[in-house]
């Protein structure tokens, strides 16, 4: 699981936050670091460097010129991260569990973005894996984990795979399997969920009128112990959360997921354990596998 480093206190307060300043008539052509220092109070080092980090956005995309000269009416958004313009994580060669020259498989940490987010423009698995690569390499990124969920994470390392890939997660076929840990016992050893999904004020939830998206999960029991039961979940379709949802739903939340009601546990249970398909290049069966962290076992 990834470790973020301890909070700069200049910007604990406004982690998470979108700080929103709108540039004012009288304040037309000033330069972007120097703005922000105004609106804000932070040291204008401290400034500069959150905008190179990928924390400050212009008009609704991330801008890292400390120089830009602002327009009249222009929407600045700094959305800092607690810790601060920390540059702390790069992959582990030792967790890519497959590559050829087309694709690359990676087993992503618990915690850990996919890609960036809109307060940290360094440390997501996207980025510190084409840092590996170097800069003329190329990496193209068609499905996401929840940042809290672990496992199998697959890229692109070549153009000609991209309409492969795109097909493969849009269509199938794809089978998708992942370890989920749960603090209850499931009175059956298998079932499906079939409930539609819906995003309201941010929040990703099942209606209960049955609006929102279709979706499908199967689930089988793996293994029984004292207090927690290790489930199998297969998504049959994509959607953000569904998994979480579905157990949730079940009357069984994962471990760890306080957002949907689950029990208290070091990080979320929740671990993406493989993807079987036909190589969209060679057409030979694939399945990718990554290993069990710890914790997930029943007797744990």
């Amino acid at each position: 699981m990834i470790r973020f480093p301890d909070p700069d206190l200049r910007l604990a307060h406004l982690a998470r936050r979108n700080l929103i300043h709108r540039v004012e008539t009288g304040q037309a052509g000033p330069r972007l670091d120097k703005f922000l220092a105004a609106v804000t109070d932070l040291p204008r080092a401290l400034i500069r460097d959150l905008i190179e980090f990928g924390s400050v956005w212009v008009a609704g995309r991330v801008c890292r010129r400390q120089s830009r000269l602002l327009a009249a009416g222009e929407w600045v958004t700094l959305q800092a991260p607690a810790y601060g313009p920390v540059r702390f994580y790069e992959i582990n060669p030792a967790r890519i569990v497959f590559q050829d020259d087309w694709l690359l498989a990676y087993d992503k940490e618990a915690g850990l973005p996919c890609q960036q987010t809109p307060y940290d423009g360094y440390n997501h698995l996207y980025g510190a894996l084409g840092r590996h690569l170097g800069p003329k390499a190329y990496l193209a990124l068609h499905h996401r984990l929840d940042g809290p969920t672990s496992g199998v994470m697959l890229f692109a390392l070549r153009r000609e795979v991209n309409q492969g890939l795109s097909r493969l997660f849009k269509y199938g076929p794809l089978i998708k399997l992942y370890l989920a840990v749960t603090a209850s016992a499931p009175a059956g050893e298998e079932w499906t969920v079939d409930r539609p999904i819906a995003k309201a004020k941010g929040f990703y939830h099942c209606p209960p009128d049955g609006s929102g998206k279709p979706a499908r999960t199967e689930f089988k029991v793996l293994a029984r112990g004292p207090g927690r039961t290790l489930l199998q979940a297969r998504p049959l379709t994509g959607r953000t959360h569904q998994i979480r949802l579905h157990l949730a739903a079940s009357g069984h939340p994962v471990l760890g997921d306080a957002e949907h009601g689950g029990p208290p546990a070091p990080r979320l249970m929740l671990h993406a354990a493989s993807l079987s398909f036909t190589h969209p290049r060679t057409g030979r069966p694939l399945t990718i596998e990554a290993p069990r962290p710890p914790g997930f076992d029943h007797e744990e």
